[in-house]
């Protein structure tokens, strides 16, 4: 198979690679280089490492490469080799077009996965640039839509560290998949996740502390409702079996026990079990309750609301106690 090209003005091919220019490259302020001494220094500090009694983790990397102002990384993805000629354009045009970063490359040939592609950022420590190219690959670009993206620094490139030939974790940052299906995260991996805010794994908030979509419900026939509830109150989730127009209905009440509306029928379908089968579980054990809480976080359009939901496991002592103080906070199945 002859290597592939590219004849478009902005592109060229050198070492086994095709690579595409933004034309304003020279101009843009983010334009940058890492410098032959910098990268040069930074080697020499890393060599020395490696043979210090010292433990290596991933973040030496990050420390010694933010040191030696050695800055540059890229977002990796694959393009399989059936796809390359309608899919490298659309990379290549938006580097062409500003949209991406200013910088691209992809090899010439393909392995097993296809076509290895680089998506260069010139500063991985600027998280709002990076993350912004990680969206616009999946927005503007229309690749890589539903995956997990992975972030590698030059600086990890120049050390020769890959995944065949050592143990150290190779790329920095990660962001999409299931859990971020927006690419609206970005994860630095030598980081701890505190799932609080101000987490330094998570960019810009943690994300584990966002609400999931399978614990997003929407509260529907609210226009039947004499009470409501405003965006970020506290309200509790019951199951309704006896509801003779669904089994599986489950009633949303505020804080003072008054209905608001009802889970959406589809949903409800699968709550209700849900719900009803961690009561049943936590009752054969006869030492805790359940309660299901949830926060509103939408305004209400007088039709349908969102409720994040949360489950909690409470002693049946704590139970007892909350039941005396306000009922409708405990979820009781029957």
């Amino acid at each position: 198979v002859p290597p592939f090209k590219d004849s478009h003005e902005q592109a060229w091919s050198s070492g086994g690679w095709v690579w595409v220019k933004n034309p304003q490259y020279a101009n843009d302020s983010k334009s940058r280089v890492d410098s032959k001494d910098d990268v040069a220094r930074m080697s020499t500090e890393w060599n020395s490492l490696k043979k210090s009694n010292v433990k290596i983790t991933h973040r030496h990397l990050i420390d010694l490469a933010t040191k030696h102002n050695v800055l540059h990384g890229k977002w990796l993805l694959n393009i399989k080799a059936d796809c390359v000629q309608t899919d490298w354009p659309k990379v290549r045009n938006a580097i062409v077009g500003g949209k991406l970063g200013l910088v691209a490359k992809i090899s010439d040939a393909p392995d097993k996965r296809g076509h290895v592609v680089c998506i260069y950022c010139p500063n991985f420590l600027d998280k709002d640039e990076v993350l912004r190219i990680r969206k616009a690959i999946r927005n503007d670009v229309g690749l890589e839509r539903n995956s997990i993206l992975r972030f590698k620094l030059d600086a990890v490139t120049n050390a020769n560290i890959y995944a065949y030939n050592s143990a150290l974790r190779t790329t920095s940052y990660d962001c999409g998949g299931k859990d971020d299906e927006e690419c609206s995260t970005l994860i630095s991996h030598w980081e701890q996740c505190t799932m609080s805010e101000g987490c330094k794994r998570c960019y810009p908030c943690c994300l584990g502390r966002k609400p999931k979509n399978e614990d997003m419900f929407s509260i529907t026939g609210m226009k039947y409702a004499k009470a409501t509830a405003a965006q970020g109150e506290k309200v509790t989730l019951l199951r309704e079996p006896e509801n003779k127009h669904d089994p599986n209905a489950v009633k949303v009440v505020n804080s003072s026990g008054q209905l608001i509306g009802h889970i959406a029928k589809d949903k409800a379908a699968i709550l209700s079990p849900k719900i009803k089968e961690m009561q049943e579980d936590l009752q054969s054990q006869n030492l805790k309750k359940l309660v299901v809480e949830g926060t509103i976080i939408s305004v209400s359009d007088g039709y349908q609301q969102s409720v994040k939901v949360e489950f909690k496991e409470i002693s049946n002592e704590t139970c007892d106690a909350e039941v005396d103080k306000a009922e409708a906070e405990v979820v009781i199945l029957e």
